[in-house]
């Protein structure tokens, strides 16, 4: 039967290990400071895969559809829409439903081209998808509903070298030709700024010399946790839906690697504690064979000496982990100010991302005391086998 927590933590071998934790200063520096260093880096990394892996949840959340409707294989557009609209504005927790009409077109100035696709779309239903209005350097998105006005992203602008009020001209083979006047200019951070124009639904439509069709309904949600069983639901009705995590593979890849990074350098980084309390433990049996022979004469048990070792170690643990958890948000606390600048999901983070999770912290400090109790296993076993007559003689 492996050690009872009651037992190890009783008054003898507490008081021992005590004892040894005191006044073995340099041991127990030694096994303290590798404990630290493995948990505040662990507290620090974690922070930073948590601060990374909120922007990219955040640039799901307010930048991107959270289900997205399409033709089926074979057809250009969506049928009975208006039908479908209503039963998707008739689930909970839709925070937008959007019908669009796409095409790609050919957008000219001067002696510069750029291929591009032209969304048309109501500007106050997929500004609530997109954020495009919270993400202007100039004009008005909402006046994307006139005729033949254009929004477009800064890159797309730069591109063209496009300003405010300036024309552009759309073509494409079998389409119409549409002289377009930028009314807004927006930075999103994402693939929108140089590859969309928005206009509105009649000036996609004439473009493309269709009727009142639709070949998109972009839909957002109060939870992104939904998006795969409405896309499953809207699937089961008919039509072909996809969550943002079929449409964006990547990004879910980008999230679920920084996950797994994170647990792997946390097992890592414990690896190299667990050996260094493990060879710091197995030094002190040989260091104490003689006190534990007096122990053993004076009526110590076997099981009273393997707790103390055990003991000994757990707060070695307790220790470490509570010293390395405190360096990991002193750590935390400097690197968050120290100047750090990217571009991200239209804004300007101008720090390290790190995010704080006490749970992690909590789960963190508990598995390095008992990876201590673990570590210390073999040469409690061995100190609580040893031979008291041996022991005395310095064996």
């Amino acid at each position: 039967m492996g050690p009872n927590v009651i037992d190890i933590f009783n008054s003898l071998p507490l008081t021992i290990a005590l004892r040894h934790v005191t006044r073995r200063r340099r041991q127990t520096l030694l096994s303290v400071l590798a404990v630290a260093l493995a948990v505040s880096i662990s507290v620090i990394f974690s922070s930073l895969i948590n601060g990374q892996q909120q922007i990219l949840t955040g640039l799901v959340e307010e930048k991107l559809p959270h289900v997205v409707v399409e033709p089926r294989e074979g057809e250009d557009f969506i049928h009975l829409r208006h039908s479908l609209l209503a039963r998707i504005a008739s689930q909970p927790g839709i925070r937008s439903a959007a019908a669009s009409l796409s095409t790609p077109a050919t957008l000219s100035r001067k002696d510069k081209t750029k291929n591009a696709l032209l969304k048309g779309s109501d500007p106050l239903d997929i500004d609530r998808i997109y954020k495009i209005q919270g993400s202007l350097v100039g004009g008005d998105f909402i006046s994307v509903q006139q005729d033949r006005n254009a929004a477009i992203g800064v890159k797309l602008a730069d591109y063209l070298d496009l300003k405010l009020g300036d024309s552009v001209l759309a073509t494409f083979p079998r389409s119409s030709t549409a002289d377009l006047t930028v009314a807004a200019i927006f930075e999103t951070g994402t693939p929108l700024d140089e590859r969309v124009a928005f206009v509105s639904l009649d000036t996609a439509r004439n473009f493309k010399d269709e009727g009142d069709v639709i070949n998109a309904v972009e839909i957002s949600l109060d939870d992104i946790r939904r998006s795969g069983s409405l896309a499953a639901l809207i699937s089961n009705w008919g039509y072909n839906a996809k969550s943002w995590e079929e449409k964006n593979p990547e990004i879910r890849r980008a999230i679920n690697i920084g996950g797994f990074w994170t647990r792997l350098s946390i097992l890592l980084f414990m690896i190299v504690a667990f050996f260094g309390v493990a060879s710091i433990m197995n030094l002190m049996v040989v260091e104490k064979t003689k006190e534990i022979g007096m122990l053993m004469a004076m009526g110590a048990r076997p099981k009273d000496i393997r707790n103390i070792f055990l003991a000994e170690s757990s707060l070695l643990g307790l220790i470490g982990a509570a010293t390395g958890s405190v360096l990991g948000l002193i750590g935390i606390y400097y690197l968050g100010r120290v100047p750090f600048e990217v571009a991200a999901g239209g804004s300007v983070i101008t720090t390290l991302p790190l995010i704080f999770n006490p749970l992690d912290v909590m789960l963190l400090n508990i598995l390095v005391v008992a990876l201590s109790i673990v570590a210390a296993l073999y040469p409690a076993r061995k100190a609580s086998g040893i031979d008291p007559v041996i022991a005395l003689r310095g064996g």
